[in-house]
């Protein structure tokens, strides 16, 4: 659903930063038969990991449906999910998620990014991990609740409903920790104070997405939106300056510069020609909203 130059972003930016400790590798296609040769091919091998295999979905299935099925078929300790948004932005990654576990023995979730923002009945506070970068122990992801997840809402209920992941966790006497790029694990009540969801700069994200990079690049109108809808009044306001605010909007659409500059100005040269010459305009690439 998304343009290639995202996922392939992801798998650049987890061979350039080591991960500090061994991993295996699933990748979760969706909408792809078995037997086709999958775009991703050369980034999967090239992987600096213990292991690659590749697990095939059907395009219906939702996010949380497919992390469960995964995470069943793993024999690991632990599962850390990405989405296909996921950017890496330091070294040591993996590292300082399993830090989190073995320095609090009460850790039960560990996420790149928490938020206090209220979702359906749930009021401000409504205290979740984001469901992009997690860390779990298998087991516990494997005996989570996840109701009957057939719609992307239903996998919103699971980061943030009522009976939603971190609300779970918190359930079985565990903490949700947030962790920053620097190793630092940080306990429910300061997560803002991370500054990796829109607070400052997100100067300790350590996993960027879609909506870290909506702050980034965002207005100070859209970011004192954004943050008061993450964290309040209690939230730490940052304008941003135009030039990098400009140079985030770059680096998050174009990450390998001209080359995906040139795809998309020819893309627009063709859209053009078809209008100027009647032809039916290309449907083009349905993505999923920033």
């Amino acid at each position: 659903m998304n343009d290639l130059r995202y996922a392939r972003a992801f798998f650049r930016s987890i061979r350039r930063f080591p991960a500090g400790a061994e991993y295996d590798f699933v990748f979760a296609a969706k909408g792809y038969a078995i037997g086709d040769r999958l775009p991703h091919q050369p980034d999967l091998a090239a992987l600096p990991c213990a292991s690659a295999k590749v697990m095939h979905f059907a395009d219906e299935r939702t996010p949380v449906s497919i992390y469960r099925e995964v995470s069943e078929s793993c024999g690991t300790e632990f599962i850390l999910v990405f989405n296909s948004w996921s950017r890496v932005l330091a070294a040591n990654w993996l590292a300082h998620y399993v830090g989190a576990f073995d320095r609090n023995a009460d850790c039960g979730l560990v996420g790149a990014t928490g938020s206090h923002e209220a979702a359906w009945d749930q009021p401000f506070p409504n205290m979740a991990i984001r469901s992009n970068a997690f860390m779990v122990r298998t087991a516990l992801f494997n005996a989570f609740e996840l109701g009957d997840p057939r719609t992307v809402l239903d996998d919103h209920l699971f980061e943030a409903g009522p009976n939603g992941m971190t609300r779970q966790v918190m359930a079985r006497g565990l903490t949700p920790f947030v962790v920053d790029r620097f190793g630092a694990a940080w306990p429910p009540g300061r997560w803002m104070q991370s500054q990796t969801f829109r607070a400052g700069e997100q100067g300790g994200l350590l996993v960027a997405d879609n909506r870290t990079s909506q702050y980034a690049c965002g207005s100070p109108r859209k970011r004192a939106r954004l943050i008061m809808r993450a964290w309040g009044n209690d939230g730490v306001a940052s304008k941003g300056s135009f030039a990098r605010r400009t140079a985030a909007w770059l680096w998050w659409h174009y990450p390998r510069g001209p080359l995906d500059m040139v795809g998309d100005g020819l893309a627009a040269l063709d859209q053009l020609l078809r209008r100027m010459t009647g032809r039916p305009a290309n449907p083009g690439r349905r993505v999923f909203p920033n």
